[in-house]
């Protein structure tokens, strides 16, 4: 059994997600990604807890980049005395692409939706140290509805936090 979730894409969690594939095409854009969390509140689930889909494949239908930009960032010493500012930066096309193309194992840990437009918010991380952010990026994406499809359940999430 194939469960499809439509227009529901505040009913999951992004806390856990890992992007597989980013693909822009002309039908809109599509993710894949693994470590979804199905919240108690969507249609389709039926175990009324949160629970991880196995690899989900999210579709903004009639999708469109509309605006991209590098996250800055303040950094602080121990005596939380400010080191460095770095503003926001907006992407132009090409920069877009080239996020884009390096996208595999990033971490798409939240998806914002208000009316027809998705905000998402990634981050790439040091392979050799996990606990090393490196650059974070917000997209913003206008779409006319959202499609969530996913095989399996994989397991409860525990909550350990």
């Amino acid at each position: 059994m194939r469960y499809k979730s439509v227009d529901e894409i505040n009913n999951f969690s992004f806390r856990d997600c890992e992007l597989i594939e980013f693909e822009v095409n002309p039908e809109g854009i599509k993710l894949q990604v693994e470590a979804l969390i199905v919240l108690p509140d969507n249609s389709q689930n039926s175990n009324f807890t949160e629970s991880y889909a196995g690899t989900t494949e999210i579709r903004l239908v009639g999708g469109s980049i509309t605006s991209a930009v590098k996250d800055g960032y303040k950094y602080y010493n121990a005596d939380d005395v400010l080191i460095k500012e770095v503003p926001d930066t907006p992407l132009t096309d090409t920069e877009i692409i080239s996020v884009l193309k390096n996208i595999k194992s990033a971490y798409l840990y939240k998806v914002e939706k208000n009316s027809n437009s998705y905000t998402l918010s990634i981050e790439f991380s040091d392979e050799d140290d996990y606990n090393t952010a490196l650059d974070s990026y917000t997209l913003k994406i206008q779409a006319d509805k959202d499609i969530v499809e996913w095989d399996i359940y994989m397991n409860r999430v525990q909550n350990n936090y």
